[in-house]
């Protein structure tokens, strides 16, 4: 019964107790305990009325709270089954607000979760907190996306027993998504980190590299002056006919090749001078015949076809030797202990072939018959220290991709498992018609006078430098060190011409008693000698105001010290 028929009813029923008590003429006060009754009974339904009026809006306000909050709620039955959804959760979950009811809600689960979900209902109806879970979701519309599910138990009854499940379902895709980019982002900031480390670790073993390179060249260069030097005033001793002049000029070609790869110890550091000069590749290759052969395995077969008149390259012909005898060199550990063979041909690439440049060039191409290589170390072949042996070598072909980017040349490989590997080396060749500078060398018979000076601690080295500048005609006083030089300078000796003087001595280093030399005679030229090059150790202390006036590297030949010597002192300053 509506609130306003109760009432209507209440004012009828206190009218006819009025009309009862003027009818019977009865005294009022027999009447007074059943008005009073009537009135409380109103009294009552009024605040009845009021209380109805509030449950109603709170209720209204609750089903406008529920139905339009911004997240998906539902409740359902202990069995899964919806009774009553929002409509963002009909919105989530692809369905109209009124079909939502009496579905199974794991009928929105994708399949791969619907049996996680189902065991813990049962399970979950007895825990006392909220739990979360989350879950693929699979809506009547669209495709999955991953949620997280807050899930409740819903009681009620005089014994508070569970009646449902109250559902919170959020869809946490972007935040999954994000998730998912940082943990990239983080994955890719973490290997940028480990590469910086790796990078960091091989600038230092390169900084290692170099310091050992250096201490064996000048060591190295010093014993090879003196063989080098030795054998070329031997040869010139000897008549231009004589059996012994050829295995002489054997061992001054042997020497000045020991003396390059001292020079390509440097280049593996990147601390190497470079010296291009316009050369024939064939020309090149050909005179490493026997450093070649002996650098393969005896079970291999070297095969040559060197094309001549080839165009020439503008290269550094020390960097030419050690890309061949780099690829020669991997090329024979890909034969292993088995037999095989190693290819080496040059010519002129042909513009057609694939990865050939614009313009004319010239390839070098090293192939062997050994067991090839798979994608993956294809692709790490060029990073340094990289081997497939046990053993690595190092540098190597890191290396040979370092000397034909600096020569602007291109590689190109072929290979396969089983089927061998060919490395095809392009570089650009240029026009011989053209004229380029040659350098005058000094003339065959110059002849100086005066004393020079030299000072070196290696006791062959100042014997064969004496002996050829006696032969140009100096006289020769010797120092062991700077400190003893610095002695000699302060008797004054007559006629002194020029200075020697080795950069790396005990006592007094070279640049210390250099600084003295001067200080005592400005006007005699000094010409700094080391095993080390120019650019690494000599190249602050030449032409300065007060410094050197030129630079000669061990090993050097007579004609050399005759042209540095001619140009100093043809530079005196007048005493």
């Amino acid at each position: 019964m509506k609130a306003e028929e109760f009432t209507a009813q209440l004012e009828e029923l206190r009218r006819q107790v009025e009309k009862l008590r003027c009818d019977t003429g009865l005294p009022p006060r027999m009447f007074g305990d059943l008005l009073a009754a009537v009135d409380g009974l109103r009294q009552s339904q009024e605040q009845f009325a009021e209380s109805h009026s509030v449950v109603e809006q709170e209720r209204r306000r609750y089903h406008q709270l529920f139905q339009f909050a911004p997240d998906a709620y539902l409740f359902t039955d202990l069995a899964g089954i919806v009774r009553e959804a929002n409509r963002s959760a009909a919105r989530l979950l692809g369905a109209e607000p009124q079909f939502m009811a009496g579905k199974a809600l794991v009928s929105f689960v994708a399949i791969e979760d619907r049996t996680r979900v189902r065991a813990e209902l049962g399970r979950w109806q007895s825990e006392p907190t909220p739990k979360r879970l989350e879950v693929r979701l699979q809506p009547r519309q669209g495709s999955p996306f991953d949620a997280e599910i807050t899930l409740s138990v819903a009681r009620g009854g005089p014994q508070d027993t569970a009646i449902g499940f109250r559902w919170l379902v959020r869809d946490i895709s972007a935040q999954r998504q994000l998730t998912e980019e940082l943990r990239v982002r983080e994955e890719a900031a973490r290997r940028e980190a480990e590469a910086s480390e790796a990078r960091a670790r091989h600038v230092q073993k390169l900084e290692s590299i170099g310091v050992l390179a250096g201490g064996i060249a000048h060591d190295f260069n010093n014993l090879l002056h003196v063989v080098l030097a030795n054998a070329d005033l031997a040869r010139v001793q000897l008549p231009p006919d004589a059996a012994p002049r050829d295995h002489i000029n054997e061992v001054i070609r042997a020497t000045q090749r020991a003396a390059e790869l001292t020079r390509q110890l440097l280049a593996y550091s990147g601390r190497g001078t470079v010296e291009v000069r316009r050369l024939d590749l064939s020309q090149e290759v050909r005179e490493m015949a026997t450093l070649l052969r002996t650098a393969i395995s005896k079970q291999a077969t070297l095969d040559w076809e060197l094309s001549p008149d080839l165009p020439s390259v503008t290269a550094d012909p020390t960097q030419i030797r050690q890309v061949v005898m780099n690829l020669i060199t991997n090329a024979s550990d890909a034969l292993g202990e088995g037999t095989g063979t190693i290819s080496l041909r040059t010519g002129l690439a042909d513009a057609r072939e694939d990865g050939v440049p614009p313009g004319a060039h010239v390839f070098l191409e090293v192939a062997d018959t050994g067991v090839g290589m798979g994608s993956e170390t294809l692709e790490r072949i060029f990073d340094p220290f990289f081997s497939t042996k046990f053993s690595g070598r190092g540098l190597g072909l890191a290396a040979v991709m370092g000397i034909v980017e600096r020569h602007n040349g291109r590689i190109r490989i072929r290979t396969a498992p089983g089927e061998g590997t060919t490395f095809r080396i392009f570089f650009p060749a240029v026009d011989d018609s053209a004229e380029y500078a040659t350098r005058n060398g000094p003339a065959a018979d110059w002849r100086g006078r005066g004393t020079v000076l030299v000072v070196e601690d290696e006791e062959g080295v100042r014997e064969v430098v004496g002996r050829m500048l006696e032969r140009l005609g100096f006289s020769v006083l010797t120092a062991e060190d700077g400190v003893a030089a610095v002695e000699l300078m302060d008797l004054r000796p007559k006629d002194l011409a020029a200075v020697l003087l080795d950069l790396s001595m005990p006592r007094m280093p070279g640049q210390d008693a250099l600084k003295h030399l001067k200080a005592r005679c400005p006007e005699v030229p000094v010409v700094l000698m080391s095993g080390y090059t120019e650019q690494e150790v000599a190249s602050k202390l030449v032409h300065d105001s007060g410094g050197a006036a030129a630079f000669l590297q061990k090993p050097f030949l007579p004609e050399d010290l005759s042209s540095v010597l001619r140009r100093a002192l043809a530079s005196r300053a007048p005493a």
